[in-house]
Formats: structure tokens, sequence, C-alpha cells
């Protein structure tokens, strides 16, 4: 049996459930508030969440240069046996949907489309320069979640095993809660300002000169829509098996820690998201 975690593993160390009842009560206070502080909810929401297409880029680069620590022990020719790159692009799959949503014909970064949520509420409930600029300003505490995120994703940590097998398990946490978080998001807003998110399923907004969906980016990341965090975590799941695969089998005890660890320290970084959120 491989020594990778799966969805269950997971689920058996983190209170799931009690993440569930944060975000709900979370969203469902955001929504209940009025424009403003629905916009200022998801404007930090977006924040975080645009700094993860950057996190999981560099830790495919950072498994990929990571040349001398996974091999494949059946190729006698050491030359030939470094297998990072291989590890490396099931990670990337979701590095490359975060630089280019692939459904769209357009060049589509999910930040942008994050982007066009934002800019849907402002002209739907036309909101002043001054209250928008004061909603979508990002809080120090919010700063300093997003630097701890970076290096949740391995930069500026070694290039080592233990670092980057963390940073995987920080990986599978960001894909897994997401999933829950999108779902819950995208699902208490339809029943809550069900008027909105008709008006932003009809609308396109313009953002670096191109028409977008205002609502697609929401719509895409929850599992009532395109689910791709779902998607990404299935690939996360198959590069963390991987990386087992070709490290040896007595550090895999160890390697195993690091990975629930990662996934601990997301865990810790989203609770405090969601704990701070409407403050």
């Amino acid at each position: 049996m491989s020594p990778a975690p799966t969805l269950a593993d997971l689920q058996a160390v983190h209170p799931f459930t009690t993440t569930e009842q944060l975000v709900r009560a979370t969203v469902e206070q955001a929504a209940d508030s009025g424009p403003v502080e629905l916009l200022r909810f998801l404007s930090r929401f977006i924040s975080w969440n645009a700094g993860f297409g950057a996190g999981v880029a560099g830790l495919a680069s950072k498994i990929g240069r990571s040349r001398a620590l996974f091999f494949d022990r059946e190729e006698p020719l050491r030359a030939l046996a470094d297998r990072s790159m291989h590890v490396a692009s099931f990670f990337f799959d979701a590095a490359r949907d975060e630089y280019d949503d692939r459904a769209t014909p357009h060049r589509d970064t999910h930040r942008t489309l994050a982007q066009a949520v934002l800019k849907g509420i402002i002209q739907r409930y036309s909101i002043s320069h001054e209250a928008a600029t004061e909603a979508l300003r990002t809080p120090l505490w919010l700063v300093g979640l997003e630097d701890r995120t970076q290096v949740g994703y391995g930069h500026g940590t070694p290039d080592d095993l233990p670092s980057i097998f963390r940073a995987m398990g920080y990986h599978l946490g960001s894909e897994v809660l997401a999933d829950q978080e999108f779902s819950l998001l995208d699902r208490t807003l339809r029943q809550r300002q069900p008027e909105l998110v008709q008006h932003l399923l009809r609308t396109r907004v313009r953002v670096a000169d191109q028409d977008h969906p205002a609502w697609y980016w929401v719509g895409i990341h929850s599992g009532h829509g395109g689910g791709v965090e779902m998607d990404h975590f299935d690939w996360a799941v198959q590069g963390v098996r991987e990386a087992f695969r070709y490290t040896e089998p007595e550090d895999h005890d160890y390697l195993r820690e690091q990975v629930l660890g990662g996934f601990a320290d997301f865990a810790r970084c989203h609770t405090e998201l969601f704990g701070r959120i409407n403050g």
C-alpha cells in the first residue's frame, strides 16, 4: 500500500465538519451584511487566493529542480534515473489552470477572473470609488497570512525532501479545503443573494482588455460547477504518490509525517482566514 495520505487520511486528522460550519457561518454573515461588507469579504478571500498560483508554480519548480532527490531504482544508469520533473508535473497541472483557464478561449488567469467578480459587484451596486477602495484594502494581518502561505508552499525553504514533502501536504490542504469553501460560497450566495448571483451570471465585465463572465471564477471552483479544486487535488495526490515511489522506503514514515504536517499548516491558515475575514 502506498504511504501517500489519502483523502480519508486527511479527514481523519482534521475536523472537516467544524471547518464547514465556520466557513458557512462566515459566508452567511457576509451575505447578510450589505453590498460593501460582501465586497470586503470577497476581496479578502480573493486576495488570499491570489497567492496560490505563484505558490503551486513555485512548488512545481522546487520539485523539478531537485534532480538529486527523486530516482527510479529500476533504472541502472544514474544519469537517466532522475524523476523530479515527472513528480513536479502533477503539481504543475494546478499552476497551468491558475495562469490560463483552459475552458475559455482567452488568456484568462484565475486572478483576472477573480477580479471580474469584484468589479461586477461594484458595478451592480454602484459602489463609490472611495467605498470600494476601502473595501478592497488588504489589512496587515492578511498580508502576514499571505506571506505564511508562500512559506507553506516552500518559498524560502531548503530544496530537500522534508521541506518538499511538507509543501506538498500544504498544497493538498489548499485544494481539498478550497473545494469545500467554494462550494459553500457558491451555494450560500445563490440562496441568500439570488438576484446578485443571477445578475453576475448574465454579466461580463472588462478586466485586462478582455470581457469576462462575472461569476465564472466562483462557479468553476465550486464542486457544484467546474470542480477544478478536486481535479487539482486528485492530481496532487498522484504527485505525492509518485514522490514516494521515487524515494527510499526507509524514509517513507518520516516523509508521510511531513505531508500531514504541511496539511495541518494549511488548515491553521485556513481557520485563521475565516476567523478574521469579516472583522
